[in-house]
């Protein structure tokens, strides 16, 4: 495959990276970043999507890369919805979304709102609790005091690797991603450990396919399978697979 020239661009006052369409342009994709992450995550998804026909949009949202608030504070899932949908009302048309995790979990709520003519849904937020796994206890229970209080916080890099980068195995690559990694909001992860964004699934008119690690320690394959299920929608579960699907091998 052709390298893709990935274009950086400000959409909506936040950073972006853009890539047009190799050939005939079939649609153009937008990109929503996770939790702690940013758009960049969805530098190779660019370049994917890029040489099968797609232009491609990723977009920051606030609290990271030197737009306010400083390390997320005080920032809501409605705030990012709002900057969400501001990026679309630039980009203009129905575009489709793919959406990793928390991105995920705003695809759902976009296409109850008739903004996308499809949704890709990566190891998403499901539209109800979080609940956690076992194994990704450790490393939430000494956050929790902020995470109740709305607090920002951050994952450290053992913990990090353990819950969100499981197959990613090498080392420094690992300490790349954790690198990029931002503060999040409490009150963010609060909502979606409580399952406070509800999604109707009945107003959603567009196609949903969900994608999933049979790994992943953070959104489990049984909330995979709840999320597909809510909808009606296919569900592909990755074997060797886990949480950081834009950046594993």
């Amino acid at each position: 495959m052709a390298t893709t020239e990935l274009t950086e661009r400000t959409i909506a006052s936040f950073p972006g990276l853009f890539a047009r369409a190799s050939g005939k342009r079939r649609a153009t994709v937008v990109f929503l970043h996770g939790a702690f992450g940013d758009h960049t995550v969805f530098r190779n998804y660019l370049g994917h999507f890029s040489a099968a026909g797609f232009d491609g949009v990723a977009v920051a949202r606030r609290g990271r890369l030197g737009v306010g608030p400083q390390n997320a504070k005080g920032v809501t899932i409605e705030d990012y919805l709002d900057d969400t949908r501001a990026v679309l009302d630039v980009i203009g048309g129905n575009p489709i979304l793919i959406g990793h995790s928390l991105g995920g979990l705003l695809a759902q709520v976009l296409a109850a709102e008739g903004r996308c003519a499809a949704a890709v849904l990566v190891a998403p937020a499901p539209p109800g609790m979080l609940t956690a796994q076992p194994s990704a206890l450790p490393t939430f229970l000494p956050n929790m005091p902020k995470i109740m209080l709305g607090l920002p916080f951050t994952v450290p890099a053992g913990g990090c690797r353990k819950i969100a980068l499981n197959r990613i195995d090498d080392e420094s690559e690992r300490a790349r991603i954790h690198g990029t990694l931002n503060p999040e909001s409490g009150l963010v992860y609060r909502s979606m450990m409580f399952g406070s964004i509800k999604v109707d699934a009945s107003k959603v008119k567009c196609p949903i396919f969900v994608v999933g690690g049979e790994d992943d320690r953070i959104v489990s394959a049984a909330l995979n399978k709840s999320t597909a299920k809510h909808y009606g929608a296919e569900l592909l579960l990755l074997p060797q697979h886990a949480h950081w699907l834009p950046e594993e091998p």
